[in-house]
């Protein structure tokens, strides 16, 4: 997954862009990388549960 997260200085603050659209102002970089690494975290996560299992045995084993 390639990021598409960017981070501007914007006056005093660092403005976090995904995407091209405001995601927050921050006082500092390292907020700004915080909050980009976390939104990363959430979306690998929510591709990773939207994967179909990859062998169906197995998750029937384990629902009995």
């Amino acid at each position: 997954m390639e990021s598409t997260m960017e981070i501007v200085k914007w006056d005093r603050y660092f403005a976090l862009y995904d995407q091209g659209e405001l995601v927050c102002i921050t006082v500092y970089k390292k907020g700004a990388l915080e909050v980009s690494r976390r939104i990363e975290e959430l979306k690998s996560l929510i591709e990773e549960a939207q994967r179909p299992p990859q062998n169906e045995e197995t998750v029937l084993n384990k629902i009995q």
